[in-house]
């Protein structure tokens, strides 16, 4: 993968570019001369030591700050993709490329073609690339095995080397060369440890509702967000942890002490999932969206409905589920999807809208953790 980096992009969009675009699109022309409107005749000026410059009339760059700046630089470089082979993943001025394959030559051959050609596209759309300061950089994914036996990437536009990194941030998700999600995890119990440290200080000024509304506002967003792309591939320790701090939760909610059990009882009372639940339902709610095609075109490359002759309730959906034979390959959403799916009842697959299929099975969890409580409790 490249992560590429771009300058000022929002800034150096050119107006009649953009403009010849959206006539290309098929905007009326009454659209595009709205939209020139929209965009020229806008001045800027420039203060240095409290000293303002005359206003200068502004030829490129969409209003900071608009609701219609980050739809039109989608405009603008939806056809970025069509100068490349690879896939492009492209999300308003964060894009990376991507080229998979088990042999690192012609991955670094098919890379520098495709990062060339995209710096040759950027060029012509005057748009620029940030290529110092490591902002623009790249990172090859595997097994430790195989990243021990294979050499660092060249990949150059010019005289200028992009560096490999072990590890990337990508839309505020940290991945890992070996994905393991590892450096993920950690950075979420640091950010969880440091807010739960000032909640704990402040706890004498809070009352119930007050914690209980802190820690949903401001602990859960972390164990939650892209928990699907870094929580399967943690090791048991890692998800301990989580676990963990997860009790300490709900033990600074209900203000208990710090060494007292924490039962399904009390993730009842704080209407909680334990963590492993929390990410099989945000999992399970994505497989519902893709049902009722809600979901992104790209998770039909993940998921395959089994094919049933003469049904026509989509409770009856079923997934494929794929021969995995390594440790690494059920850890995967492909196959953790539809084990997890496959086993849901058609009570809860039919639910008639999101919302409901949640609370469902929220209510099916509890139930099934309940009975496995008890059942260990009377085996004890």
């Amino acid at each position: 993968m490249i992560l590429i980096d771009l300058q000022k992009a929002f800034d150096t969009i050119d107006h009649n570019i953009l403009l010849n675009k959206l006539n290309f699109l098929g905007f009326s022309s009454s659209v595009v001369d709205w939209y020139r409107s929209y965009l020229t005749k806008r001045t800027f000026i420039v203060e240095i030591n409290e000293k303002l410059s005359n206003p200068g009339d502004l030829k490129c760059g969409v209003p900071q700050g608009s609701i219609l700046g980050p739809l039109l630089f989608l405009l603008y470089v939806n056809d970025m993709p069509q100068s490349v082979d690879c896939d492009l993943l492209l999300y308003a001025d964060d894009s990376c490329l991507i080229f998979s394959d088990t042999n690192i030559e012609k991955i670094e051959k098919k890379l520098n073609k495709d990062f060339n050609s995209i710096c040759d596209w950027l060029v012509d759309n005057k748009l620029s690339i940030h290529l110092g300061d490591d902002k623009t950089k790249c990172i090859v994914f595997g097994s430790k095995h195989k990243l021990k036996n294979i050499r660092e990437l060249n990949i150059k536009h010019g005289v200028l080397k992009i560096k490999q990194h072990s590890k990337v941030s990508y839309l505020g998700c940290i991945l890992d060369d070996n994905l393991s999600g590892e450096s993920m995890a950690n950075y979420a119990l640091g950010k969880i440890n440091g807010k739960l440290k000032f909640l704990y200080r402040k706890q004498q000024y809070l009352n119930y509702s007050l914690r209980r509304l802190l820690i949903n506002a401001l602990i859960q967003p972390h164990f939650d967000f892209a928990c699907l792309a870094w929580y399967p591939n943690l090791n048991c320790n890692l998800k301990t942890r989580i676990q963990t701090i997860q009790n300490k939760c709900i033990r600074l909610c209900l203000n208990l002490g710090n060494r007292t059990h924490i039962g399904i009882n009390m993730f009842k009372v704080i209407n909680w999932l334990p963590t492993q639940k929390r990410f099989e339902q945000c999992l399970c709610t994505s497989i519902f969206k893709f049902f009722i095609g809600m979901a992104p075109t790209y998770i039909s490359e993940m998921y395959f409905p089994v094919k049933q002759s003469l049904y026509t309730r989509r409770s009856l959906n079923k997934l494929c589920l794929p021969n995995k034979n390594t440790t690494r390959g059920i850890k995967t959403l492909s196959y953790i999807g539809p084990r997890i799916w496959n086993n849901l009842s058609i009570f809860l697959k039919s639910a008639p809208n999101i919302n409901i299929f949640k609370h469902r099975l929220k209510d099916s969890f509890f139930e099934n953790l309940t009975k496995k409580e008890e059942n260990i409790y009377h085996y004890s």
